[in-house]
């Protein structure tokens, strides 16, 4: 019995297409076009929606490249819910211009840095060779370990940080829906440089045990590395219902005037011994 068919929509980076080259040419020397027996470049210039997606239409072995795109390529992104006929509709409103790339030349003649027939604007490099690069001046972060019942007092410290040029990692503004919570809280933590733990009768009784986790992480480096700091900013529990390890960091009283300019200054004191 014949096989059936197999489709992917691959999504790739307008902006880098020097680093894509090398993997789009990989694929095509893998696969004879007997197997692959589709691969269409769909490009859209709309400066407030580049895209550049990857059509490949196999005919057998499907299953090959499902493993060894997982193997050799894990980042690499499926365009999901979306198929090549909608593309192909979209072309009417010339949403999308299509390039053909069945073999490593065609890559190299049709999917180059700089502008083509094709592509109306060069790789970010060169831009940036032409505009300057995008400076971010100190990449010190804070993150925010918090219950979500006490968002309200979060967002308005989250607000002075910013207000005062801290950049902070807060979940609300770097976890988007349909993002995994666990990955992107364990790379926040992963990359930043100091922690505020709002400690609350919220935070302590957590059912989700997200709050509790993120304290010991910030404590097991601390005992690790004495360079790893972090600040407990008490919102409303007593001192002798604190866990045992807290009781002994001296930590910043919130129901105390001033308490902002307490939160800055720690911030700042550990900032200049980095």
């Amino acid at each position: 019995m014949k096989e059936e068919h197999r489709s992917y929509l691959l999504e790739l980076d307008y902006g880098n297409r020097k680093g894509e080259r090398d993997f789009v040419k990989d694929i095509l020397s893998r696969y004879d076009r007997n197997t692959l027996v589709g691969s269409l470049l769909f490009v859209n210039n709309n400066p407030y929606h580049f895209e550049l997606l990857w059509f490949l239409n196999f005919e057998k072995s499907h299953e090959d490249f499902d493993r060894y795109l997982a193997s050799k390529y894990p980042t690499t992104k499926r365009a999901y819910n979306r198929f090549v006929d909608d593309l192909m509709a979209s072309m009417g409103n010339k949403s999308y211009n299509v390039i053909s790339v069945s073999t490593p030349e065609d890559v190299d003649i049709n999917m180059t840095s700089e502008t083509n027939e094709a592509f109306f604007f060069p790789d970010r490099d060169i831009l940036f060779g032409v505009w300057g690069r995008p400076v971010t001046m100190d990449k010190f972060t804070v993150f925010l370990s918090h219950s979500s019942k006490d968002k309200k007092f979060v967002d308005s410290i989250f607000n002075e940080l910013q207000k005062s040029e801290i950049r902070a990692w807060y979940d609300k503004e770097e976890i988007a829906p349909g993002e995994s919570i666990t990955d992107k809280i364990n790379d926040g933590l992963r990359k930043c440089d100091f922690g505020l733990i709002f400690l609350s009768s919220n935070f302590l009784n957590g059912k989700s045990g997200w709050t509790i986790a993120e304290a010991n992480f910030f404590m097991q480096q601390r005992m690790r590395d004495s360079s790893k700091k972090f600040v407990i900013i008490n919102i409303d529990v007593d001192h002798s219902d604190m866990p045992p390890l807290m009781q002994d960091y001296r930590y910043i009283d919130a129901s105390h005037d001033g308490f902002m300019d307490d939160i800055k200054k720690a911030i700042s004191h550990h900032q200049k011994n980095v």
